[in-house]
């Protein structure tokens, strides 16, 4: 009778509550349509404003919408991730109204929105040239409707994870850089099917570059396919500490980016190999940042319009981080913009467990996150600078993270 009781009480233990936790993914194609392409612009190359590619009429891959509902017991965490190159702040805000509108069983504090950085994507920013008002409205809806979709599907989940590395290098010239690619594989608990791959890893989706007029995910659309291919389920990419982080090659184009995707989904596909199991609850908690925007830049493109961010009477933004952990050796971090490697690397090795998973552009896509000391020393190079909104918003929203985490 000891012994049985010892079995029951060691099955209760928080660290082994594995069996409740549950999965649910939904994918939409959010391609727009011929009418919708006309008033709508491509993102991500030149100065706002500039030599916008607008009225794009040919996709090479489909861009699609990938929601990932996560919930144990009482908690959830839900994830959309879009095929865009970054995420304005009113358009966060109305998806997650019309979630709001349509159930309350999504907890909607605990959704996080975030692109996949694709420059090969719309602009929902508003930078280069914005998208039209059916574009945004329909996406709107589409996506409130994923992440619904996405919870009425949960079920219980084996979790696994595994790390590896791919050859990404650092485009400002530091001999560091993320490397790392840290993978979550979801199976069926009971039949042990795939349902879903999670994979983070830092790098920009620029292998196509300015010229290019075709809607594509980048690399990303290679990746995602080979492993879908090979092991079933769903694949969701984030991007992680990609700020200064890029896939080298002078061949930019649609051949030379499904060539690089299939390596990473190779090499990831081979990590599994070596998984390990991933136990405990799922918890979540929030990070709240608020910090000033210094840059005239970006305050006159907010000013006018053209820049999709909230600003308070202050001149302040203020993002919610959401820091997650799912037993002892797994932890997320959600960012909210581009982090440079020398910071995000000293914050992932902060994060508590053996695999780290750190989700840039989550929640806002607020620029260029750099360390003041590296803020303009890199000679003949000035990008990451230009569109950041401070000088010390880099080291502030690190010592914010570190002394939440620690």
């Amino acid at each position: 009778m000891k012994t049985l009781s010892f079995i029951f009480v060691f099955l209760c233990i928080p660290q082994f509550a594995f069996a409740a936790l549950k999965i649910g993914v939904w994918k939409e194609n959010i391609t727009p349509t011929l009418s919708e392409r006309s008033t709508s612009c491509m993102g991500g190359y030149g100065l706002p404003l500039t030599n916008p590619r607008c009225g794009i009429t040919d996709a090479h891959d489909y861009l699609s919408l990938r929601a990932l509902f996560m919930a144990n017991n009482d908690t959830q965490f839900s994830l959309l991730v879009f095929d865009t190159t970054g995420v304005g702040d009113a358009l966060i805000n109305d998806i997650r109204q019309r979630v709001s509108m349509l159930t309350n069983k999504v907890d909607v504090d605990n959704l996080i929105i975030a692109a996949t950085h694709t420059h090969a994507g719309l602009d929902y920013q508003g930078i280069w040239g914005g998208i039209g008002s059916e574009y945004r409205s329909r996406i709107i809806d589409i996506a409130a409707r994923a992440v619904i979709q996405a919870q009425s599907t949960a079920q219980g989940v084996k979790i696994f994870a595994a790390q590896t590395h791919v050859p990404v290098s650092n485009r400002r010239g530091w001999g560091i850089v993320d490397d790392s690619v840290t993978t979550l594989f979801f199976d069926n608990r009971k039949t042990d099917q795939p349902i879903a791959t999670l994979v983070n890893l830092s790098a920009h989706p620029t292998i196509l570059d300015g010229n290019n007029i075709q809607y594509s995910s980048d690399f990303i659309d290679s990746l995602r396919t080979n492993i879908e291919r090979e092991r079933g389920g769903m694949v969701i990419f984030v991007n992680g500490i990609l700020g200064d982080a890029q896939f080298s090659t002078t061949e930019r184009t649609i051949e030379k980016a499904n060539e690089i995707g299939k390596l990473v989904a190779n090499t990831i596909l081979e990590s599994e190999k070596a998984k390990q199991r991933v136990m405990g609850t799922l918890n979540v908690s929030t990070i709240t940042f608020t910090h000033p925007v210094s840059n005239t830049a970006i305050l006159q493109l907010q000013q006018s319009g053209a820049l999709d961010i909230n600003l308070d009477d202050k001149n302040q933004i203020s993002v919610d981080l959401k820091y997650v952990q799912i037993g002892r050796y797994t932890s997320l971090l959600t960012f909210p913009g581009e982090a440079l490697t020398r910071l995000g690397l000293p914050i992932k090795y902060n994060m508590r467990g053996k695999y780290h998973l750190f989700i840039g552009l989550a929640n806002a896509s607020y620029g260029y996150f750099i360390p003041s000391d590296e803020f303009g020393q890199i000679p003949g190079r000035n990008t990451e600078e230009r569109f950041s909104m401070d000088k010390y918003a880099g080291d502030e929203i690190k010592r914010v993270i570190d002394s939440s985490i620690k």
